[in-house]
Parts: C-alpha cells; sequence; structure tokens
C-alpha cells in the first residue's frame, strides 16, 4: 500500500499535491515582534488602537510571505512609528493561540529618533524593563525580560 501511495504522489502534478495538502495539514499564521532596547537598556512600548484586552505591547505584526522575522520586526517598527533599529537575532518564540505564533527579535533603537505614529497606534514610549504597563500580553513581557538579561541570541538562516 505504502508503495502504491508513493508512485501515486510521485505521479501527481505538484500543484494538485500542494492544494491536497494545504486541504489535509492546519494552517497558521507567523508574526514577528520587536524587542528594541535602548543604550540605556529601556524598551520602546507602544498603545495599540485594535487591540482590547492588551492594549500596551511591542511593535508586532504579521510576517509576509518569504520574510524573516528580523525583517517583519523592523518593517512593522518603521509602519507603525516610523522608527529605525538594529536587530541582533531571535530571543524566543509564543502561541498567542493555537494558530498564531510569534516569534520575537532582539534589536537595539536610537531613542532620538522622532516619533511618527501610525493611525494604529495611539502612543509609543521608552521605560524600564521592570516598569512595563500591567496591560501588555505576559507572552511579551516574558520576551522583554529576556532580552533585558542576555538570553542568548538564535540568527535567522535563509536560504
Amino acid at each position: 500500500m505504502k508503495k502504491l501511495l508513493s508512485f501515486v504522489y510521485r505521479c501527481t502534478p505538484v500543484w494538485i499535491t500542494r492544494i491536497l495538502l494545504r486541504g489535509i495539514n492546519p494552517s497558521f499564521s507567523i508574526g514577528a515582534t520587536g524587542v528594541f532596547l535602548t543604550p540605556d537598556g529601556k524598551v520602546l512600548v507602544q498603545r495599540h488602537v485594535y487591540r482590547h484586552l492588551y492594549p500596551w505591547g511591542l511593535p508586532s505584526g504579521f510576517l509576509k510571505a518569504g520574510e524573516s522575522p528580523e525583517a517583519g520586526a523592523l518593517r512593522e517598527l518603521a509602519e507603525e512609528v516610523g522608527l529605525t533599529a538594529r536587530v541582533e537575532g531571535i530571543v524566543g518564540s509564543y502561541l498567542i493561540h493555537p494558530r498564531h505564533l510569534e516569534i520575537a527579535v532582539k534589536g537595539t533603537i536610537d531613542p532620538s529618533q522622532p516619533l511618527h505614529l501610525s493611525h494604529e497606534i495611539f502612543e509609543a514610549i521608552y521605560v524600564a524593563p521592570d516598569e512595563l504597563p500591567e496591560a501588555m500580553p505576559s507572552d511579551q513581557k516574558e520576551m522583554v525580560r529576556r532580552a533585558a538579561e542576555g538570553w542568548p541570541i538564535i540568527n535567522t538562516l535563509s536560504r
């Protein structure tokens, strides 16, 4: 039976197998969030317009197809508050819910840059890692703690 299934699979056009595999396998989204620290150790947090339960959080958003977590976090930072930063690598990941994985990157940011808030952000501030807003997701607070404590950084490999 395995040989027959293998033969049928190899003979089936790739576009058909992709449709079948997409239908059989569960899909999920992947986001990137940035823990951007200033030289004096403060972290950038934002009060988001579209987040009701936890309005405060790190710059974050969905990754685009083929985009690395580092590039996605930098893109979201630029889109949401008009800032640039340097990313060191991945500091961790967590499930927002069973179908959404968030990858957190650590980076450094110059706080003297002027903020340009998008329609998605009410305000953005720099705070000490031990003074994070109450209304911030616990997963993101954990990523800030890891980044501030110097947890090992993982760099994304690309093809």
